[in-house]
C-alpha cells in the first residue's frame, strides 16, 4: 500500500533536523497566556495499541453541584510554525495514514508521539473547550480557548469499559494495560462513571431529535512480532467508545456553533452531511422490503427513527450486513464545506 500509493514513510533529514531542534519544553512564560488547567483531573481514554494520544478529558464537580467537563486537544499550532520546512512537509502529506501494523504520521515521531501527544504523567499545551454541565447533560456555559493541562491517567477503551460495566475500581490483569491488576484511584473511577452518565443523556438526547445511529462493526487484525496477520477480530463500540464520542460532539459542534453565530460573518469550515437521496431511499426500501421490513419515508424525522429502527430490527440476523451497508450507501456523503447546511446523520444544526 506505501509504494502503490507513494506515501512518504521516512521524512527528509532535514525535516528531522528541524523538528528534533524545536524546544518542547514548557514554559512559564507560555503558561501565563494561557488557563492553566494542570490541577483538574485529567485523564485520557484511547485504543491499547495507540501511539499517540491527541485528545483528553477532564472533570471536576462544581460548587454549585454541576459539572465543569473540558474537552482537550493537543495544541499542534505552538510547535508547527507557517512556512517552515516542518509545515510545508506537513502540507505535502496533509493527514496521518493509518494502516494495519503502523502508522505513517504527518509530523516527525518527537512532536506525533512525544511533545503533541497527552501522554500520561505530562504536562502538555492545549486547546480546550470547556463546558458547565448539570446533572441532567443541559449545558450552561461554554469557554473556548489555549490551556495547559496535566494528563492524570492513560485509559485503553477496554480499561475504560470494565470501570463502566462493573462500577469497581480493580482492572484485571488480562486487560490493564501494565499487564497487571491495579485499582483506579476514587477520584478517577467516579470521574468515569459520570462522565458515562452525561454521555449517555447527550446520546439519547441526539437520537431523540433525529440522528442515526451507524456502529458498524469493524474487521481487526492480531498481528505477530514480524507484523504479519495471525488472528481476526470484531472491534464493537461500547460505551466507552460512545463516551469519547459524544464529548467530541458536543466540543465541535459548540465550536462551530460560536463562530457560525458571530456578526460580522467569519469564514469557517464545517462538517456538513445532507438529507438522503430519495431514490437511495426508495431502493433501499425494496431490497429490505424482501426481508419484511420496513420504512417510514413521510418525513425528515421519520426516516431517520425508522433507519435506527431498521437497525435494530436487523442487529444479529443474517442480514444484518447487507442492511446495514446498503442503510450507509443511502446516505448523502458528508463533507467539509464553508457552507453550513447542518449535519443530517447527527441531528445537528452546526
Amino acid at each position: 500500500i506505501l509504494a502503490e500509493y507513494g506515501l512518504p514513510y521516512e521524512f527528509p533529514i532535514e525535516v528531522e533536523t528541524f523538528a528534533q531542534k524545536i524546544d518542547t519544553s514548557i514554559q512559564e512564560s507560555e503558561i501565563k497566556n494561557r488557563r492553566d488547567m494542570r490541577d483538574v483531573l485529567t485523564f485520557t481514554i484511547d485504543p491499547r495499541d495507540a501511539k499517540d494520544f491527541d485528545d483528553a478529558l477532564s472533570f471536576q464537580k462544581l460548587e454549585n453541584g454541576n459539572y465543569e467537563i473540558g474537552v482537550h486537544i493537543a495544541d499542534v499550532s505552538y510547535y508547527l510554525e507557517e512556512g517552515t520546512i516542518l509545515d510545508k512537509e506537513a502540507y505535502q502529506r496533509a493527514t496521518s495514514v493509518y494502516l494495519v501494523d503502523r502508522v505513517v504520521p504527518m509530523l516527525p515521531e518527537v512532536l506525533s508521539n512525544f511533545a503533541c501527544s497527552l501522554r500520561p504523567h505530562e504536562e502538555k499545551y492545549t486547546f480546550s473547550a470547556v463546558f458547565e454541565l448539570t446533572e441532567n447533560a443541559q449545558l450552561v456555559n461554554s469557554w473556548f480557548g489555549r490551556t495547559v493541562i496535566y494528563s492524570d491517567q492513560r485509559f485503553s477503551y477496554e480499561e475504560a469499559q470494565h470501570i463502566i460495566e462493573t462500577k469497581g475500581d480493580v482492572i484485571p490483569a488480562e486487560i490493564s494495560l501494565t499487564g497487571s491488576e491495579y485499582e483506579v484511584p476514587a477520584e478517577i473511577q467516579n470521574a468515569t462513571l459520570k462522565l458515562d452518565d452525561l454521555a449517555k443523556i447527550l446520546r439519547n438526547r441526539r437520537m431523540k431529535d433525529g440522528a442515526i445511529s451507524f456502529d458498524k462493526v469493524e474487521v481487526k487484525f492480531n498481528l505477530n512480532e514480524q507484523a504479519e496477520p495471525v488472528g481476526v477480530y470484531f472491534k464493537v463500540s461500547k460505551d466507552a467508545n460512545h463516551l469519547i464520542e459524544e464529548f467530541m460532539l458536543l466540543a465541535n459542534r459548540k465550536v462551530a456553533e460560536f463562530i457560525g453565530k458571530q456578526k460580522p460573518k467569519k469564514t469557517f469550515v464545517y462538517r456538513i452531511h445532507d438529507e438522503p437521496d430519495e431514490t437511495k431511499l426508495f431502493n433501499l426500501q425494496t431490497v429490505i422490503s424482501k426481508f419484511g421490513y420496513t420504512l417510514n419515508l413521510k418525513s425528515k424525522k421519520d426516516v431517520s427513527q425508522s433507519l435506527n429502527q431498521l437497525l435494530l430490527d436487523v442487529n444479529g440476523k443474517k442480514e444484518q450486513n447487507l442492511v446495514d451497508t446498503l442503510a450507509i450507501r443511502s446516505m448523502s456523503k458528508a463533507k467539509y464545506s464553508t457552507n453550513n447546511i447542518g449535519h443530517y446523520g447527527l441531528a445537528f444544526d452546526y
